[in-house]
């Protein structure tokens, strides 16, 4: 369990789902209209903050990050991010461990031999292990666990990459949740949920690594509203309680985000999932009399 752990929201929804160009698309090379970079502005406010779009697992040849994004992020008062750092691994995985019960309690016998089948192909890992080594841990710990192990060496991670700008120039940091929000909004499905959540991950492993691949060359175009479409579109569980997975958070985070760029320079980098759609946090800005630019990187 590494320091990605916290940032498990948009990796599982990521795993609950050729040739490409990291440039915008022809049409948007002159004045982009899509664009993972935005810049905010609002009469009264001296200096322009930014808000960016990250995709928290996201393999090597799909990571963007040119000097350009660096000297903005240098430039910046403040970075902000989903959560303010995941450096202690011990808070985190208070979350991640039940409270009472066992993780097979979620699922019923034939379930459970589907993914003991599974664990066996996919990690390697006997019936008795599996069961040790996971009796006491939250459901969607198995498909981030062995995600990790799928993409082990091959992905990059721009919350990691941020915190270490952070560091470098010595910026102040904020977050917009908690580790306990993050984890809270799976304690609040129901048990048939969680458990639909880890077979959806499990049955079809060649569908879920193309939605990943297609999930990733949008992000890489910087089509966010695509992909915050190409999530809805794909139902299950994400699909049936998105206002708790993006809707809501979105609406609990504008409070935070107007005082953060009334006060200075900030940096805003969230899930890419959240800028798109009416209820995305650039439209919900723009509501409230912002304006938001895209910019090129």
């Amino acid at each position: 369990m590494n320091r990605l752990m916290a940032y498990s929201t948009l990796a599982l929804v990521a795993v609950s789902f050729g040739l490409f160009s990291f440039l915008l698309p022809a049409e948007d090379k002159g004045n982009p209209t899509t664009s993972l970079l935005w810049k905010i502005e609002k009469t009264g406010i001296k200096h322009p903050s930014y808000l960016f779009g990250t995709m928290h697992l996201i393999e090597k040849e799909y990571f963007y990050f040119p000097e350009t994004l660096e000297k903005i992020v240098k430039k910046s008062d403040l970075l902000v991010m989903e959560i303010a750092g995941v450096s202690n691994q011990a808070e985190a995985m208070k979350y991640v461990v039940l409270n009472e019960g066992s993780f097979f309690d979620y699922f019923s016998k034939e379930q459970t031999d589907t993914i003991l089948t599974w664990a066996k192909a996919k990690m390697g890992l006997d019936e008795s292990t599996f069961r040790t080594t996971f009796s006491k841990f939250k459901p969607f710990i198995v498909i981030q666990t062995a995600t990790q192990l799928q993409f082990m060496g091959k992905t990059e991670s721009y919350e990691l990459t941020f915190e270490k700008l952070a560091t470098k120039y010595q910026l102040k940091m904020a977050g917009l949740e908690t580790i306990a929000d993050q984890m809270g909004i799976f304690d609040n499905l129901t048990k048939s949920q969680q458990a639909e959540m880890v077979m959806a991950g499990i049955r079809d492993e060649q569908k879920t690594n193309e939605m990943t691949r297609k999930m990733q060359q949008m992000y890489a175009r910087q089509r966010i509203d695509s992909l915050y479409s190409f999530i809805h579109a794909e139902g299950g569980v994400l699909a049936e309680e998105q206002n708790a997975f993006l809707d809501q958070r979105n609406r609990n985070w504008i409070p935070q985000i107007k005082e953060m760029v009334a006060n200075g320079k900030a940096f805003i980098a969230v899930g890419a999932g959240h800028l798109g759609g009416e209820n995305g946090v650039i439209r919900l800005l723009e509501k409230e009399g912002y304006k938001l630019t895209p910019v090129r990187f």
